[in-house]
């Protein structure tokens, strides 16, 4: 089967498990191009198994194949600059906004209450891992794409938006958005981020982190579980883009 991953066409090996195709069904795509052809052996599912640790992947190997797929996939990428990024992706106007964190921290509750607040405004890309992406023609924009590997709660589509914000999540009673520098978040980044095996994909991978965070504003959010929390952050970081769209209108005139 053939599908489109972030603008790449993939083309996976037949096997008898169904949760791939079941959860790639908007993915699926015709072409007899071929950026990648992935195939998933027995061991491979065998290996996901062992890693996870999870019981509850043991009688689910379908499950194991999408995730050797997905782990196949991600250890290409950053030979084509793009990389998997643990995060929860959404797009708001045409802006997209990554949040990221250490599981359990709170990221897709906190994108839910931007959804409550902005409702159809507010698109999700990807609840997990999204793909970011550069294009040689647009050096300084990355691009975020949903993908079905979107987490336990199944949050995203297949759309891609254009990159302009990475926000570090951490709980707390008083809600507050503050810039971070680059330093800041680059150690922050990286954990998010998946490190290939193969030596030049990790290197390429430390370059794109690089580029992204330059790419990027930077912001740590500290939020409670209310939805003043997703206000404060809104008000903050669109507050930033109405005062960057003021700066370019007067370099215009």
């Amino acid at each position: 089967m053939v599908y489109k991953y972030a603008d790449f066409t993939v083309e996976v090996s037949q096997h008898e498990y169904k949760t791939l195709g079941f959860i790639s069904k908007n993915y699926e795509f015709n072409s007899k191009k071929i950026d990648i052809a992935i195939n998933i052996t027995h061991s491979d599912i065998a290996y996901e198994y062992l890693i996870s640790g999870n019981v509850y992947y043991e009688n689910r190997p379908g499950h194991l194949h999408a995730m050797a797929a997905h782990r196949k996939l991600a250890e290409w990428l950053p030979l084509h600059n793009a990389f998997v990024l643990h995060s929860a992706v959404f797009d708001v106007d045409g802006t997209g906004i990554a949040l990221a964190a250490h599981s359990g921290t709170g990221k897709t509750t906190h994108m839910l209450l931007w959804q409550k607040l902005l409702g159809e405004r507010l698109k999700i890309v990807n609840g997990d891992k999204p793909i970011v992406r550069f294009f040689d023609d647009e050096p300084e924009t990355p691009y975020a794409y949903g993908t079905p590997w979107n987490g336990k709660e199944h949050l995203g589509c297949n759309m891609r938006t254009s990159l302009k914000h990475i926000c570090f999540i951490e709980r707390a009673e008083q809600n507050s958005c503050e810039a971070m520098s680059k330093a800041e978040a680059a150690d922050l980044l990286f954990n998010q981020v998946y490190m290939p095996k193969d030596p030049n994909a990790a290197l390429n991978t430390l370059k794109l982190i690089d580029r992204l965070i330059s790419c990027c504003k930077l912001w740590r959010i500290k939020c409670n579980m209310d939805i003043s929390a997703a206000q404060t952050a809104y008000n903050k970081i669109f507050e930033m883009e109405k005062e960057n769209e003021t700066e370019i209108q007067l370099c215009n005139k």
